[in-house]
C-alpha cells in the first residue's frame, strides 16, 4: 500500500445490495442482484474509507463513465469479484490517481492470455502463481488509476509492465506504480502522484 492511503477488502454478503443510495443504485436498476450487491458492499467500504481519512460523505456515484466520484480531497477506486469486494483511497494532494483490482486464484481462460500479455512480461512473472491473471489485474488496476485524470481508454496492450521496477508505462507515457499479491486472492493496486 502506498504511504498515506487506506485499503480495505471484506467478503460480500447478502443485503449488501441495500447499502447502496438512490444516486449510487443510478444505472445498476437492471443489474442482477449479485453486482448490485457487489456494488453496495465496495461502496461501504468506500465510505468507510472517506470516514477515515477525513474526508467523510454518504455516496460515492459513478460519473458518466461509470468511475467513482470521491470527494474532492480524495482519489481512490472500488473492484468486486464474485466473493469480495475492496477499496483504496487516498488523498488528492499526494496521488494523482490509485486503482484496485481484484480476482479469484485461477489462470485466465484460453486464449486470454495472449491478449492481456506480452511474451516478456509473461515470462518476467512465469514464477507468480497465476502471473497471467496477476498481470492482467495490474493492467486492471492501473487503468483504474490513470483513466479519471486521463480519459483515455487503455487496452491491455496499451499498458506495459515492469516486473523488476514495479512500474508500468501506459501508451501516453504516464508511469504507474504498482504491486500484486496472487495469495490466498489475487490483488493489484497502482497508483501515480
Amino acid at each position: 500500500m502506498p504511504a498515506g492511503c487506506l485499503g480495505a477488502v471484506r467478503a460480500i454478503v447478502p443485503g449488501d445490495e441495500e447499502r447502496l443510495t438512490p444516486l449510487e443504485a443510478s444505472g445498476l436498476d437492471r443489474a442482477v442482484i449479485s453486482v448490485r450487491r457487489a456494488s453496495g458492499a465496495g461502496r461501504d467500504l468506500a465510505r468507510l474509507l472517506c470516514k477515515e481519512l477525513g474526508s467523510p460523505t454518504v455516496e460515492i456515484p459513478r460519473s458518466p463513465q461509470r468511475y467513482p466520484v470521491w470527494p474532492a480531497s480524495l482519489v481512490g477506486s472500488i473492484t468486486h469479484d464474485a466473493q469480495f469486494a475492496a477499496a483504496i483511497a487516498g488523498p488528492a494532494n499526494n496521488f494523482g490517481g490509485i486503482g484496485v483490482d481484484i480476482e479469484p486464484p485461477r489462470p485466465l481462460p484460453n486464449g486470454v492470455t495472449e491478449i492481456v500479455t506480452s511474451a516478456d512480461e509473461l515470462t518476467a512473472f512465469s514464477d507468480l502463481p497465476y502471473g497471467d491473471k496477476a498481470l492482467f489485474s495490474i493492467k486492471e488496476a492501473v487503468f483504474k488509476a490513470v483513466y479519471p485524470h486521463d480519459q483515455v481508454f487503455l487496452d491491455f496492450c496499451d499498458v506495459a509492465v515492469a516486473r523488476s521496477s514495479q512500474t508500468a508505462t501506459t501508451n501516453c507515457g504516464r508511469i504507474v506504480n504498482w504491486r500484486v499479491l496472487t495469495d490466498p486472492w489475487i490483488l493489484a493496486i497502482a497508483w501515480w502522484k
